[in-house]
């Protein structure tokens, strides 16, 4: 009797497994199925040329517009020093103001 007992609980983990399987094929299927949608609804927002467009489905927001203002990436550490090198040269190398040369080459090379 005792060999019962152990193969109604193997059956009982085997189903339970197998439940859990299920679950996640189940759970699975509806992660792609979103996926598939969400990319249905953005192709659709791309195809009707605008990025505002509702009545497609599509409510893009206002953080897809295009901004006219393009930022400019901050000066690499390298072009400082050069413009720094530059302005000590320029200054017929006057030792002393190191940290002068370089606040004047970075704040020039921000506004370029």
């Amino acid at each position: 009797m005792a060999g019962t007992g152990e193969a109604k609980a193997k059956l009982g983990k085997l189903g339970a497994e197998e439940e859990l399987n299920q679950e996640a094929e189940v759970r699975q299927e509806e992660r792609v199925a979103g996926e598939q949608i969400e990319q249905q609804d953005l192709n659709q927002g791309m195809d009707t040329g605008t990025h505002s467009s509702t009545r497609f489905g599509v409510n893009w927001g206002s953080s897809y517009r295009a901004s006219a203002v393009v930022e400019e990436s901050s000066p690499t550490k390298e072009q400082i020093e050069a413009r720094a090198h530059e302005l000590y040269l320029q200054r017929g190398r006057q030792d002393g103001y190191h940290l002068e040369d370089w606040l004047q080459a970075e704040k020039e090379l921000k506004q370029r």
